[in-house]
């Protein structure tokens, strides 16, 4: 059983639901799905759309909360959200940088609940929202935003979505590096072929080591698909991609097993 552990559901369309979970249970996969909140190009479910799923389809669908880290916040939501149901929590598009105070009770939450944390990191696209809330996201949702968490929270489970895009994957890879309790996936919304296989090796590879047998930083892979409910090979895709691509750099095949599920498993099943 794979674990993909960034879906998201942008319709409540039965239909479309059962198309999606279909292609869970094809490819033998349980995914973690979220909402993606409200200040993105298109008008996602809330979060009671997200639990009504995943108590439709138990064991193929994990429900992700969206948390609105915005310009005040109440860290008691977390508590509402574990006694809900939900399994993670999901953040982006924030209105002070992630590691802001206002923010820090959020993550002290999580930690001791055992709830992991999926961050948006790096690119986003522009919307209409840009306009109305004038807030610099890019620098927002930088990765290095997450050290400060880290340190703060060494038993939470940060999980960087998209490993920083193309504006900050060194900074990243460095980061899963660094810091025992922080993941990333791959997810590119499609964009598969933006990593090459020696550029990956290269990032999360020892600096001092002229050959890493190790592959240790591949340990902090996490298989993400950023697909939707009305898109669901986008899933497929993915899970294609992360196959060729650790192949091709030589990743054993237990690491390989960790990053398309184990590792997450260990944490929500």
């Amino acid at each position: 059983m794979k674990i993909d552990i960034h879906t998201h559901i942008d319709s409540t369309d039965p239909d479309a639901l059962k198309r999606f979970v279909e292609v869970c249970e094809k490819s033998e996969t349980t995914a973690c799905a979220c909402s993606a909140g409200p200040r993105c190009d298109h008008e996602f479910p809330e979060n009671d759309a997200t639990l009504k799923a995943a108590n439709q389809y138990s064991g193929i669908l994990i429900p992700f909360a969206f948390v609105n880290l915005w310009d005040t916040i109440d860290a008691g939501v977390v508590d509402n959200f574990a006694e809900q149901g939900f399994k993670g929590l999901k953040c982006i598009t924030p209105y002070y940088p992630y590691d802001h105070d206002l923010y820090m009770p959020v993550y002290e939450k999580a930690e001791k609940l055992k709830l992991p944390v999926l961050f948006h990191t790096g690119a986003f696209r522009q919307c209409k929202k840009d306009i109305i809330d004038r807030r610099p996201l890019l620098k927002n949702m930088n990765p290095l935003n997450l050290d400060r968490i880290a340190r703060s929270f060494p038993e939470l489970k940060i999980i960087m979505a998209h490993l920083g895009t193309t504006f900050f994957r060194k900074e990243a890879a460095e980061l899963i590096k660094l810091h025992p309790n922080i993941y990333a996936d791959l997810a590119g919304s499609g964009s598969w072929m933006a990593i090459r296989p020696d550029e990956l090796a290269s990032w999360l590879g020892s600096c001092v080591a002229e050959v890493d047998a190790s592959f240790s930083g591949f340990k902090k892979l996490l298989l993400g698909s950023d697909a939707y409910f009305t898109a669901p090979g986008i899933m497929l895709d993915a899970q294609k991609h992360y196959e060729i691509l650790l192949k091709r750099i030589g990743v054993p095949s237990g690491i390989i097993d960790s990053i398309m599920g184990k590792t997450a498993a260990d944490w929500l099943l």
